[in-house]
């Protein structure tokens, strides 16, 4: 019966030791975005899209305590230009205008801001969104994910995605991404232009109106393309 004793233990050992050295289970760590877009905003109106601060700036626009790119206008035909000289282009003068600080409301490393020229009736925006990184250098796929994100947020009907629709892609004469969209949820139309200046510096210029809007006011929307003009 000895020989049966001494196997009996072994296989004891055997199968304590077994369980003292399993397999290791533990949980290896996964990378995360450095820059993810936050919660996007809910049911902003539609063809003029809200460009209130969600969180306070980190950093002050370049123009601080400068007086306004653009001052108020009775009428006529003007040159403006956004509230740090990046652009320029012709508009009638009665259209309303407003610099907005976005702070980091899209990103939590970009500090944004935006200059917006809103039509008399309300049927038509031109809208400029600059952002600059904080301690990075934007690279060669910032233009379509950075586009989409903030057509996302600041022009999408339901505020979600989804109801944006690209319906062109293609690169303008002065390099630039031209988007070409539609929203499936509201009565609006736009164009958008996404560029980077120098490394740090990416500005998204939009053409936003409604899909009802007069031809007068077309017209002075494609005025201001045929005129705008990159300062920087």
């Amino acid at each position: 019966m000895k020989p049966y004793k001494a196997l009996f233990l072994f296989v004891v050992i055997m199968a304590v030791a077994t369980l003292a050295c399993g397999p290791n289970t533990a949980a290896t760590s996964t990378s995360v975005p450095t820059n993810p877009p936050l919660v996007v905003a809910t049911n902003p109106p539609p063809v003029v899209p809200t460009n209130a601060p969600v969180n306070p700036p980190v950093n002050p626009p370049a123009n601080n305590n400068n007086p306004p790119a653009n001052p108020p206008s009775t009428g006529g035909s003007q040159v403006v230009q956004d509230q740090n000289k990046l652009y320029q282009f012709e508009l009638s003068g009665d259209w309303t205008y407003e610099a907005s600080d976005l702070g980091n409301a899209v990103y939590s490393d970009v500090y944004m801001y935006a200059d917006t020229w809103r039509a008399p009736d309300k049927s038509a925006l031109i809208e400029g969104i600059a952002g600059t990184s904080q301690g990075f250098d934007f690279d060669g796929t910032t233009s379509t994910r950075v586009a989409l994100d903030l057509l996302n947020y600041y022009y999408s009907y339901t505020g979600k995605e989804g109801d944006i629709r690209i319906t062109k892609t293609s690169t303008a004469q002065d390099g630039s991404t031209q988007f070409n969209w539609v929203s499936k949820g509201g009565d609006y139309s736009g164009i958008s232009w996404f560029e980077i200046r120098g490394s740090r510096t990416f500005l998204m210029w939009t053409v936003n109106w409604s899909n009802t809007a007069d031809q007068s006011r077309i017209d002075e929307v494609d005025n201001a393309v045929n005129t705008y003009q990159a300062l920087q």
